[in-house]
This record gives structure tokens, sequence and C-alpha cells, in this order.
């Protein structure tokens, strides 16, 4: 029985068959040619463009918040400090 697996390492892709190396072959293209393109193949594409969205769009809300929170803190301090300012020029 002819088939193939690859070894994906730091350094590279490493290839091990079995079997016959032109039976390998045959096998190797039939299981190309039944997964390119195939319904699966899109509805994995789907999924990861969809999930990298998401992820993205959640990454940009939690700097969004963050950034917000450190502004608006500094803002509250500036009005805070102005209407204690005011508050002692009216009432010396």
């Amino acid at each position: 029985m002819a088939g193939m697996r690859a070894v994906h390492k730091k350094n590279g892709t490493t290839f091990k068959y079995s079997g016959d190396l032109k039976e390998t072959i045959e096998k190797a293209e039939k299981e190309l040619k039944e997964k390119d393109g195939t319904t699966q193949w899109l509805f994995l594409k789907w999924q990861y463009d969809n999930a990298r969205k998401a992820f993205e769009k959640y990454n940009r809300r939690l700097e969004d918040l963050k950034d917000f929170i450190k502004l608006a803190k500094e803002e509250l301090a500036k009005r805070e400090e102005a209407a204690g300012h005011g508050r002692d020029n009216t009432n010396p």
C-alpha cells in the first residue's frame, strides 16, 4: 500500500513515503484533485476568514476600550481640577 506523509519541523519539511514511489505519486495526485477546491475547502476557508476577522475586531475593541479609559480618566481629572479651582476662586 502506497502512502506519503509530511513531517514539518523548524528547518523545513521532510516527506516520507511507503510502497512504490510511482504508485505513491499517483495516489497523491488523486488526493490533490479530490481535495483542491472542494466544498470542504471552501467552508474551512470561510471559517478561517470569519474567525480571523472576529478575532481582529475583538482585539481592536479591547485596544479601543483601554485607550478610551485612559483618555477619559485624564479628562475627568482635568474637569475635577478645574471644578476645584473654580470653587476655590469663588470662596476665598
